[in-house]
């Protein structure tokens, strides 16, 4: 199926360019993000792209050290949640798990359209909040980088060797079991 090989292409890539993204790119991937299910038809998430050259650099102005490779970034798109805006049931909130599948899609989109989309943790939430204006109550939960790809320079010694590094994933079968739990499905100790 081909979709699969479009989540196998996807991997949180570094190497940017500055290239700006055109809006209608922009568009398809809010609406792959946008026909995502929910419970309820509930739409539990909102995007917040960001493009003016003021705002992006005080959104960047928020990233981490570690992040310094996003600062080249033309677009940045901020995912928000709020638990009231969908189902809680059994003491479970499912509104971080929709957001999650929108978030995927919106990264299978952004593969489609040739871009590298990079989901991250590494920058002040209270202050990008603000700069966002995104209320107290609600969940900044990740900033997804995104960019045509770039040259490699700028990029630490660490990041060049990830960037060509083959992907590595967990065995199947180390996250994967039919019919009950597996013992293989818990994480191995770090030594």
């Amino acid at each position: 199926m081909p979709i699969l090989k479009a989540i196998e292409t996807r991997r949180a890539y570094r190497a940017l360019s500055t290239k700006p993204i055109e809006k209608e790119v922009l568009l398809r991937l809010a609406e792959a993000a946008h026909l995502s299910p929910s419970s309820l038809n509930s739409q539990p998430w909102r995007m917040i792209t960001v493009t003016d050259p003021t705002i992006l650099a005080s959104l960047k102005g928020t990233l981490t050290p570690g992040n310094y490779w996003a600062k080249k970034a033309p677009a940045i798109t901020a995912f928000v949640t709020n638990p009231a805006w969908g189902l809680t049931m059994g003491g479970v909130a499912y509104t971080p798990f929709e957001l999650g599948m929108a978030a995927m899609a919106y990264q299978v989109q952004a593969v489609a359209e040739g871009l590298f989309v990079h989901p991250i943790a590494g920058f002040n939430v209270q202050a990008a909040k603000a700069v966002l204006g995104i209320r107290e109550e609600d969940t900044l939960q990740t900033l997804v980088i995104l960019g045509y790809p770039g040259p490699l320079d700028g990029l630490n010694e660490k990041h060049l060797e990830s960037e060509k590094a083959p992907r590595v994933r967990k065995n199947l079968d180390e996250v994967a079991s039919f019919d009950r739990w597996n013992e293989k499905l818990l994480p191995k100790q770090k030594e």
